[in-house]
């Protein structure tokens, strides 16, 4: 009998403590598996129609970059209730007839020096715009990093929408590309460089009109204003599948 109370009490005594450990390790791996990730990449034109529209030539480069920066330096975790973080990974290219990438998706916001550093860094390549070849670019980029939803990862296509007509789209077209990352589940924001911008190629590029509207990277008025609809946009369609 005094055996079996012995066995008894210490069965008892190590269910209570492996009940105990396990509690503890409850939070930080419910707060790991609800994390939430978004996956931004950034497709930036530096062509010839945008780097030497205006003098001094490259000026409207150095606005795109500015623009770019101002948006990675807003990419940082966000606590929801129900134990939610929003976090985010950022990359980037530019393109012109070729593509360059600038960084691969890397998280924000420990990563934010380095991606902008390297935005930075960019020299204009200044010759044609193949902008369909650095959207598929782009989705490329998107599938082969960050998280695995889909729902969750987005383009920044920042362009003039120039040439109209004139010349070949090695890559399918523009249409073709749009398509592909819509087909896939993947927003693309549509944001012009102006003056001069071609506007039915930016509405083409934008997965709807909402994600157009009036998106300008160099009107000192409303940068900061259209950075934060694209996140608030960003955060409240995130939010909406996961509550």
């Amino acid at each position: 009998m005094r055996l079996t109370n012995f066995l008894f009490t210490f069965l008892l005594q190590v269910c209570v403590l492996w009940k105990g450990l396990i509690a503890q390790d409850l939070p930080q791996k419910a707060i790991a598996f609800q994390d939430c990730p978004v996956d931004l990449f950034f497709v930036l034109d530096t062509s010839e129609s945008v780097a030497l529209r205006v003098k001094p030539f490259g000026y409207l480069v150095e606005q795109v970059k500015i623009f770019t920066k101002k948006f990675i330096d807003k990419l940082t975790d966000r606590y929801y209730r129900c134990d939610r973080n929003l976090v985010w990974n950022a990359g980037a290219l530019h393109y012109s007839d070729s593509v360059e990438l600038i960084q691969g998706l890397t998280r924000m916001p420990s990563g934010q020096k380095n991606l902008k550093d390297r935005v930075e860094a960019v020299q204009y390549i200044g010759k044609g715009t193949h902008t369909d070849c650095a959207i598929k670019r782009g989705i490329e980029e998107l599938l082969i990093g960050g998280s695995h939803q889909k729902e969750n990862k987005y383009l920044i296509v920042v362009t003039d929408g120039h040439p109209l007509e004139g010349y070949k789209e090695p890559c399918g077209g523009l249409e073709d590309a749009v398509n592909e990352a819509k087909h896939l589940g993947i927003k693309v924001f549509s944001i012009a460089i102006s003056p001069g911008h071609l506007e039915p190629r930016l509405s083409i590029i934008a997965t709807d009109h909402t994600y157009r509207r009036n998106f300008t990277v160099n009107s000192e008025e409303n940068v900061d204003e259209s950075i934060d609809t694209m996140i608030n946009m960003i955060v409240s369609r995130t939010l909406s599948k996961i509550f």
